[in-house]
């Protein structure tokens, strides 16, 4: 079943049955016999061509890579389609022994330039409506695949930004900074306390501005990064350290929305952020990566983990750019490799 359906043999086998069935029966004066010979000759003829353009031919990769130039092996692979359709008339016109019906116009003509002009054109002809049929159905299959992958990518990223908001929205996180406010008032660091307020605003502000934005650039995402990472700066203190080096040419690049913060937010979650054992967050920038990495520092207890994160992160990036993340996780660190998109 996977073979028919993979190389759409059902509408093979159909055009197979209906082109003979058109044109074949008034060719042989009633004459059953001769009738079905030619019907299995057109029948396999256009069965084999079919099956060759079917396996060989992808109009589908071709439509998803955008490149249309001369050269690329599906040209060479639709000539030799061509030119393969002419040998094999002939020879199933000799194994069928229809060569009085297929070569009429040959032998009436003395084999003249123009009657081999004409029946070398019929041939082609026959192949390149088959092509047409196969482009057709793959150009149908793409458009199917680019609207089933933008609702799953539009459904990843609800998931992404509803995860995004649940994190910064749930009580844990609302006590932690509201408790870290209270705090920084009690002590009476009022520049903090107002800047603590700013870059909070400004989490909520990026999170209700982008949240229908499949990718930004990677400054923005940094930017962003810098005031959650502010808030979890305070309220950890000298538990939590982080640095951020990017290469200035990437600063332009894109990144799915909230990425790095959903790894941030991974790190922190999973680790153990102590004065003892401080919590380091590396992120840079390296030939065609950028680097998130932590030192890992494994809580006693077991977090359980949503399964948005990292499978989420990586979806995205598969469909938006096309592109895998890897991840790498050692005994003493945990290393998320994203791939740097122009």
């Amino acid at each position: 079943m996977n073979f028919i359906r993979k190389f759409y043999l059902r509408t093979g086998l159909t055009l197979a049955i209906i082109f003979p069935a058109i044109f074949v029966f008034d060719k042989t004066e009633n004459n059953l016999i001769e009738s079905g010979l030619l019907f299995f000759l057109f029948f396999f003829f256009i069965l084999l061509l079919w099956l060759y353009n079917a396996i060989y031919i992808d109009f589908g990769k071709l439509l998803r890579s955008g490149n249309y130039r001369p050269g690329k092996a599906i040209y060479r692979h639709i000539v030799f389609s061509l030119l393969l359709s002419i040998p094999l008339y002939f020879t199933l016109g000799v194994i069928f022994r229809q060569e009085q019906v297929l070569f009429s116009s040959l032998f009436d003509n003395d084999y003249s330039l123009k009657a081999w002009f004409y029946i070398l054109l019929r041939i082609v002809l026959f192949d390149v409506g088959l092509l047409i049929a196969k482009f057709i159905i793959d150009n149908n299959i793409e458009k199917q695949r680019i609207i089933l992958e933008n609702e799953i990518l539009k459904t990843e990223q609800l998931r992404a930004t509803h995860e995004t908001f649940k994190q910064q929205v749930d009580p844990h996180f609302l006590f932690n900074s509201l408790n870290t406010l209270q705090s920084l008032v009690k002590q009476q660091h009022t520049e903090i306390t107002l800047q603590f307020i700013r870059e909070l605003s400004q989490v909520y502000r990026y999170m209700l501005i982008r949240r229908d934005n499949d990718y930004v650039s990677l400054g923005e995402e940094i930017d962003f990064l810098k005031s959650y990472l502010y808030l979890l700066k305070i309220r950890f203190g000298n538990s939590f350290n982080t640095v951020i080096n990017i290469n200035e040419k990437h600063i332009c690049t894109k990144i799915p929305v909230h990425t790095l913060q959903l790894l941030a937010e991974n790190a922190v979650k999973h680790n153990s952020v102590t004065e003892r054992n401080p919590l380091l967050l590396e992120i840079t920038s390296a030939n065609n990566e950028l680097v998130v990495c932590n030192n890992i520092l494994l809580k006693q207890q077991n977090v359980e983990s949503s399964g948005i994160g990292l499978q989420n992160i990586n979806k995205r990036y598969s469909l938006l750019f096309s592109k895998e993340i890897t991840i790498i996780a050692e005994n003493s660190y945990f290393k998320v490799l994203l791939p740097i998109i122009d």
